[in-house]
């Protein structure tokens, strides 16, 4: 039996049979976790759960998410290494970030966390938080996805004008800097450099563009693009080969800002 199903036995929160009944079934869903079936099986509410589990692990536990996250903070760990460790940064706290975990007796997510903090250099806290807490936080993410959205809209716009009779020539689409394309494609790379990731992957599918990014030697897949603008994203990686980097380490193309 773990031990935080005889903490809770002993706190007599649970029975013995249902501590059993939760150890069978971990053995027949190993993708389960005991916190998610305490849970679903309604033996315990989750806050009240975790609460006794940070005792016993001798780890904070963080009740509710920190007001007024800072998306910058969120660039410490990239969203597909913040979703496979459900771990994610909350806030700066005395020269540590403190850093929330679901899981952090996981020892596979401390060691991507060393590594992290080792590549960036920063120290940090490792706090626990709930899954309700983490998945309201990782709604953070979408803001990537809301930037490339709006680009993709703002091409289709262009696009529909070739009704019209005028078709925008790649130059037009690439060789300026606010243009749609030339914003899908900076936005993919400034969450490659803040994600801290060491290739990008543009693979094109049957019906989708895929993009992937590699960090830690792992390919997670971040966005999918429509496969009908594959030509235009090529032609502007083509020209980044003319761009400069800025002050900040974004690329930007000479002569424009």
């Amino acid at each position: 039996m773990s031990i935080l199903l005889k903490q809770l036995v002993e706190r007599k929160i649970i029975s013995a049979e249902q501590a059993r009944s939760v150890e069978a079934e971990l053995k027949n869903s190993p993708d389960k976790t005991e916190e998610e079936l305490l849970v679903a099986k309604g033996f315990v509410e989750e806050d009240g759960l975790f609460k006794i589990k940070g005792e016993t692990l001798g780890v904070p536990f963080f009740s509710e998410p920190p007001e007024g996250l800072s998306l910058e903070i969120l660039k410490i760990i990239p969203e597909e290494t913040a979703k496979f460790y459900k771990m994610i940064p909350l806030e700066e706290k005395k020269a540590e970030i403190l850093i929330g975990m679901v899981y952090p007796e996981d020892l596979k997510a401390q060691e991507a966390l060393k590594f992290l903090a080792r590549e960036n250099g920063f120290a940090y806290q490792v706090v626990l938080i709930t899954p309700r807490i983490f998945n309201v936080l990782l709604g953070k993410y979408r803001d990537l996805k809301k930037e490339v959205r709006k680009a993709l809209e703002e091409f289709q716009e262009e696009e529909g004008e070739t009704e019209a009779g005028r078709r925008p020539q790649f130059e037009t689409i690439s060789g300026v800097e606010d243009a749609p394309i030339a914003k899908i494609v900076n936005v993919i790379i400034h969450n490659a450099i803040d994600g801290n990731a060491s290739d990008i992957h543009i693979e094109p599918g049957r019906t989708k563009l895929r993009v992937r990014f590699r960090v830690m030697g792992e390919l997670y897949s971040s966005i999918f693009l429509p496969l009908n603008i594959a030509s235009a994203v090529l032609a502007r990686v083509k020209i980044l080969s003319n761009m400069k980097i800025d002050e900040r380490g974004y690329p930007r193309m000479a002569g424009f800002r």
